[in-house]
């Protein structure tokens, strides 16, 4: 289960460093794929950046989770990179976020089809206790 820890723990890093951004410097962080800083905009970043803090602290604690939850905490993330980074490249085409979003949806994308994988490679009970 090394492939599925280190991922779920390189996950908690990233969402915890993101999530720190986007509450400390919302402005800064939107401003990376070239959309301009609002009191709303910024409010929203601020708010999911909590998600994501809470969201790594999650992680975390599942980095050792018993099969059957870190098969879960796996698919979760894959749907998480994926899906977002879909919506991600989709704003690329409509022209409301830069060129800058494209190299970090095909690396979120990577890491979705990586933890994809590592789901699928896991082995012990899926039962629900």
């Amino acid at each position: 289960m090394r492939l599925q820890s280190g991922l779920v723990l390189l996950s908690s890093v990233l969402f915890a460093v993101t999530g720190l951004g986007y509450v400390i410097a919302p402005g800064m962080m939107l401003s990376v794929v070239g959309v301009a800083s609002a009191a709303t905009s910024d409010f929203l970043l601020r708010t999911e950046g909590v998600a994501l803090l809470c969201g790594a602290g999650v992680l975390w604690a599942a980095r050792d989770a018993r099969p059957s939850a870190m098969r879960v905490a796996l698919l979760s993330l894959a749907v998480y990179y994926i899906l977002g980074s879909l919506l991600d490249l989709a704003a690329f085409a409509q022209g409301i976020v830069g060129v800058a979003s494209v190299p970090s949806a095909i690396v979120r994308i990577a890491l979705g089809g990586a933890c994809l994988l590592a789901a699928a490679r896991l082995t012990g009970s899926t039962a629900v206790r």
